[in-house]
């Protein structure tokens, strides 16, 4: 079965031990900054969708890395237009994006490594190491969980596979980090 319908991920994660807190945020983020990155074709067109590729959003602005200072330059001419085009997408996901940078330094790091959104990232703890996430075992209904979360991502077309293992990985790590806190805390993990 496959998904292209980022709301059948968010239904099965709504009733799910998964969509708690700051994790269940991170995730959406994540999904929709996926989706709204796939449309940046639409806004800027054939001449430079292959040169320029969005990689971050924060708060209302919009970070797109570019091949060449060329490119950043003519891009930059008709950032107006760019956002007025790419409006309609990015309010339909919950953005409102009022600016956007635009950088040639990092485009070869993005676009030999795959990775179209730092967005997909988590704020993980640097303490934490593989070991750490070893320790917590997860129960039978998370594990059921987590399995129906990465059959749902598996099947997003529009993702790249390694942009995929990527969201499932972090949201993995992420829910054990949180239990990792709760543990350590004295909460009931």
């Amino acid at each position: 079965m496959k998904n292209n319908d980022f709301s059948k991920i968010s239904d099965i994660l709504s009733g799910s031990v998964l969509a708690s807190g700051k994790f269940g945020q991170a995730l959406e983020k994540s999904m929709s900054c996926g989706m709204l990155f796939d449309f940046w074709k639409n806004a800027v067109g054939k001449k430079f969708e292959k040169f320029s590729v969005p990689y971050d959003i924060k708060g209302t602005k919009l970070f797109v890395s570019v091949i060449s200072p060329a490119i950043l330059q003519e891009l930059s001419f008709f950032k107006a237009d760019i956002i007025k085009k790419y409006a309609p997408y990015a309010n339909g996901l919950g953005f409102n994006i009022t600016d956007i940078k635009f950088d040639y330094k990092n485009w070869y790091s993005i676009k030999n490594s795959g990775r179209q959104s730092e967005a997909f990232d988590t704020d993980m703890p640097d303490y934490y190491c593989d070991n750490d996430f070893d320790e917590i075992q997860l129960s039978i209904d998370e594990e059921k969980e987590f399995i129906k979360l990465k059959e749902s991502v598996s099947g997003i077309e529009f993702l790249p596979a390694n942009i995929k293992d990527k969201m499932y990985n972090n949201a993995l790590k992420q829910y054990k980090a949180q239990k990792l806190r709760e543990k350590r805390t004295g909460k009931n993990p």
